[in-house]
């Protein structure tokens, strides 16, 4: 059986600290180091620029930009191991919904924790197309142990809740035990695009757009920032 090999970056101050996470990525078989920054500005244009980073391994203290400040800016998450000195940003963390919280000096058990959590929720999303069967008008979804059918032109939008996703159409909102980013990879095409970290959107819902929200049956839906130039790029405007 393949195993899946996982794209890390490590953004760490800290050139000892950052060193040795470094060894770690280098020596676990199911990850590999694509980027290493010992500043949170040049890390945070590197995830900007590349949006299908895996894992990220964040201080949190740091000169510049925090890595909490610097998780508020991405639109998407990568599955995020904060590493830090202190025990008082739990609470951040949780809010965020953070993949774990390694305390200072990281050892390699603690460190190995902290990816097997992180790629089990990867592998899981890689296996989610066992839960979905898509012909090129329909999609099935897995709800309460039962598959059910729906009509794309049906789905007005998609929007993520932690663990789950609420999906929306014209006659129902479906709870499924699922993510975003799994559900938009089934949904690739003209018809469906992500506008915000939150939200995919049926394209031919679309009642109008305003403030930089779309309207889909009375329901404004923002657009966040870094998507706005690819969603106006998509529509067909006069």
């Amino acid at each position: 059986m393949k195993t899946n090999v996982y794209k890390c970056v490590v953004i760490d101050d800290d050139k000892s600290a950052r060193t040795l996470l470094n060894r770690f990525i280098e020596i676990t078989a199911t990850i590999s180091l694509e980027a290493s920054f010992g500043d949170s500005i040049e890390g945070q244009q590197f995830l900007l620029n590349h949006p299908h980073i895996d894992i990220l391994f964040l201080d949190i203290e740091m000169p510049d930009m925090s890595g909490i400040e610097l998780l508020k800016t991405l639109p998407e998450l990568p599955e995020t191991i904060l590493t830090t000195s202190h025990t008082g940003f739990a609470l951040d963390a949780f809010e965020l919904d953070v993949t774990d919280y390694v305390i200072k000096p990281v050892e390699y058990g603690r460190f190995s924790q902290a990816v097997i959590k992180a790629t089990k929720k990867l592998d899981l999303i890689q296996t989610k197309e066992a839960f979905y069967a898509k012909t090129p008008e329909e999609l099935y979804v897995k709800v309460n142990n039962r598959m059910i059918r729906i009509q794309l032109d049906d789905i007005l939008y998609i929007e993520a809740l932690s663990d789950y996703v609420l999906i929306h159409t014209l006659t129902e909102k479906l709870v499924v035990y699922s993510t975003l980013k799994a559900i938009g990879a089934k949904l690739k095409g003209e018809r469906f695009m992500r506008i915000h970290r939150s939200y995919v959107i049926n394209l031919r819902q679309i009642d109008a757009i305003e403030d930089n929200s779309v309207i889909t049956n009375g329901k404004p839906i923002p657009i966040s920032k870094s998507y706005r130039s690819e969603f106006f790029n998509r529509i067909n405007r006069l």
